[in-house]
């Protein structure tokens, strides 16, 4: 054995010891990754160090690496070397899912000092060891490059990270072709839209069709063709084209809901069928003989989407989220039929389909941990790993090659503001008064139009903020870490009702302004329940639910008790008139505003009636109620959007401007001095390819 020197530290661990200095294993040296693992684990003996404190000391920020795969092999490598077993472990024990755990004892022993030296403080033996550590590292990197070189026929290729193509407009849906040398893509917009393939590497793009409504490419497995979908406004249909250029041909047509994603299509690897959403689940379509059949069938109020087929062509997966919106989880299901396994429980957005890496992983986009990005997971259930540098990264595609392709998105929403000389007139021209980073939209006035309220990004998660009607003072409301949105004011303007979705459903939530711990307002258990308003005398609020099925707007004290149906024909978003005799509201299945007269008790008291055809089916908050009349958005002319006023009595719509890009999100100030509204200012999405996907 080595005599210890200055600096050099010994620990001992059953018939084992470890020299620091000299990076020996007692009888055995370690000298590569799995080296750090182990001394990781016998910083902390006892403890859990989570696979993902191992994954960000053991790889760097901007490396694409298999995780799940790479982590495994040096666990398993460092318990041979150790003599251990995963199944009766002495000194390395798995936390399945979690991480791992050093139950071995430990002796630590440090070296004499010298007797010219001066004796060290704890701070000084730290920096001694942190040093120690640090230079450790690097000849453990050193080891590592070299035994990759070892364990392998040819070297590791080192990923390059570049875009795809530099062509305007908003480029979106990447698929590889089979051989990995091509991908088609869509470009998105006014100009030139349509869908496109590309070498990987350079050339000029072939466009292969020219209609704005076209998504989703697909090739089939001989390279020949591809086939997409197009919208029409009313159904959906799939078509297939030469991959080279040529005539389209229709193959199916099936009724879409606008409210429902359900775009996307996927060849299978046989060639044999296609895989699409129909009436929320996953649809698969015969070539030979132009039949569909069910393959998944979600519960209720969940709808399928997203297939993708298994390399080896045995299993579809898919996503699986709630009607209501961003809830959704990744699921496998054989490609034969059969009970479907549900491999995420985040109940978090999930960017376009999923993309397998092999039979047994697959890459996926998620808002898991706040803004999107890409994770993969391996098919056995284990715990999703990060994709580092795959930020703002959706719908990702990977190649034969082991290319990786994604859609990257870059988006800036602010709040604007109009003033008005009357109710329907503008004076001067609109400026932007609440700006950040990310998106911030939704906004909504307190009762004295000092503060606006809105949901914003800026966090990396969805919160509720609050700032000064002139855009100052801006403040986090909530920190939940969630789903949270759609803020309204009581009319005391004490209190802010708001949803947010901590879990598999939406729920309503109140919180006192500023600094009130949000609390849930008891409405319908199971079910999905938010978009909250407040009656006028501020005993109720208002929210919407689907646990019948449908949207239908209901209401609940705001003290508690049992919530009161009050639409039976659809409903999403309610406000009561200014005078209480109405309540007007909106539905996700139809584009418009209803109303329903009010009796003294908040109750419906006839039928409804449609006083308006705008805004668009969802866009939920897109319409607010002023003194006299209806104040709403007015998208006939995208990209630019009419702010318009419908007075109460009869008259005629009025413009009052027009805005480029304006988002859901639309508030009169109380004094009808004055609109709000969400505007997208930056908004661009470019298809990233990362080539050697490590």
């Amino acid at each position: 054995m080595v005599r210890p020197t200055e600096g050099e530290r010994h620990i001992r661990f059953g018939e084992f010891e470890l020299h620091t200095r000299t990076r020996e294993l007692h009888r055995i040296g370690v000298q590569e990754q799995p080296f750090l693992v182990l001394m990781m684990l016998l910083e902390l003996p006892g403890d859990l160090v989570t696979r993902e404190e191992l994954i960000k000391r053991l790889w760097p920020s901007d490396t694409f690496v298999d995780f799940e795969h790479s982590l495994n092999k040096a666990v398993k490598r460092l318990r041979e070397v150790l003599g251990d077993s995963a199944e009766t472990p002495r000194f390395i024990e798995t936390l399945p899912r979690q991480g791992y755990r050093f139950i071995g004892s430990v002796e630590k022993t440090d070296p004499p000092a010298s007797p010219h030296s001066s004796p060290k403080t704890k701070s000084d033996k730290r920096a001694v060891w942190i040093s120690v550590g640090v230079t450790l590292a690097l000849f453990c990197g050193i080891a590592i490059w070299r035994f990759s070189r070892r364990e392998s026929e040819s070297p590791v290729l080192a990923s390059e990270v570049l875009p795809l193509t530099a062509l305007p407009g908003f480029q979106a849906y990447p698929a590889f072709s089979p051989d990995g040398n091509q991908v088609a893509f869509v470009i998105e917009g006014d100009k030139n839209p349509g869908i496109y393939t590309t070498l990987v590497g350079g050339e000029k793009p072939l466009q292969l069709t020219s209609t704005a409504a076209d998504s989703s490419p697909t090739w089939s497995p001989d390279g020949r063709q591809i086939a997409f979908t197009r919208y029409d406004g009313k159904s959906l249909s799939i078509y297939v084209i030469p991959s080279l250029g040529g005539t389209e041909r229709k193959l199916y047509t099936f009724a879409h809901s606008s409210g429902i994603a359900n775009e996307w299509v996927k060849w299978s690897p046989n060639g044999n069928v296609l895989a699409f959403s129909e009436e929320n689940r996953i649809d698969l379509f015969s070539i030979a003989d132009s039949t569909a059949r069910p393959l998944t069938s979600p519960p209720n109020q969940n709808h399928d989407f997203g297939a993708a087929f298994s390399p080896d062509g045995t299993r579809v997966a898919f996503v699986r989220g709630s009607v209501a919106g961003s809830a959704e989880d990744l699921f496998v299901a054989p490609a034969s039929g059969g009970e479907a396994t549900r491999l995420t429980f985040d109940n978090r957005w999930i960017g376009g389909p999923p993309a397998w890496r092999n039979d047994h992983e697959i890459v996926f986009s998620s808002s898991r941990r706040g803004l999107i990005s890409l994770w993969q997971i391996s098919t056995s259930g284990a715990t999703p790993q990060p994709l580092a540098g795959a930020a703002m990264a959706s719908a990702p595609s990977i190649s034969s090659k082991g290319d990786l392709a994604y859609v990257q998105q870059i988006s800036n929403d602010n709040i604007w503001q109009v003033r008005l000389t009357d109710e329907n007139r503008q004076q001067g021209s609109p400026a932007s008064v609440i700006s950040a980073k990310g998106r911030n939209f939704r906004p909504d006035f307190s009762p004295d139009g000092k503060k606006i309220a809105f949901e914003s990004d800026r966090s990396g998660y969805w919160e509720i903020w609050s700032c000064d009607s002139d855009g100052s003072n801006c403040a986090q409301v909530t920190s939940l870490r969630s789903e949270t949105g759609a803020a309204r004011w009581s009319p005391d303007g004490r209190y802010l009702a708001f949803e947010s979705r901590l879990k598999e459903h939406y729920e309503v939530f109140l919180v006192e302004v500023p600094s009130g711990m949000p609390r849930m307002i008891p409405t319908y258990p199971g079910a999905d329940n938010g978009g909250p308003n407040w009656s006028r005398d501020g005993r109720w609020i208002y929210f919407r639910s689907d646990r019948y099925g449908r949207f239908n707007v209901s209401k609940v004290p705001l003290n508690g008790g049992t919530p009161v149906e009050i639409t039976r024909k659809g409903g999403l978003f309610a406000a009561e008139s200014p005078d209480g005799h109405f309540l007007y509201y909106s539905k996700s299945e139809e584009s418009g505003v209803w109303k329903v007269p009010l009796t003294g008790e908040q109750l419906p008291g006839g039928e409804e009636i449609q006083v308006l055809n705008k805004p668009a089916a969802w866009e939920s908050s897109s319409w607010a109620l002023g003194r006299n009349g209806i104040y709403f958005f007015n998208d006939e002319n995208a990209p630019q959007t009419n702010i318009e006023f419908l007075p109460f009595a009869i008259g005629k719509r009025s413009l009052i401007v027009s805005v480029d890009r304006c988002d859901d999100g639309l508030a009169v100030s109380p004094d009808n001095k004055s609109i709000v509204f969400a505007k997208n200012e930056a908004a661009e999405t470019s298809i990233t390819l990362v080539k050697n996907f490590r």
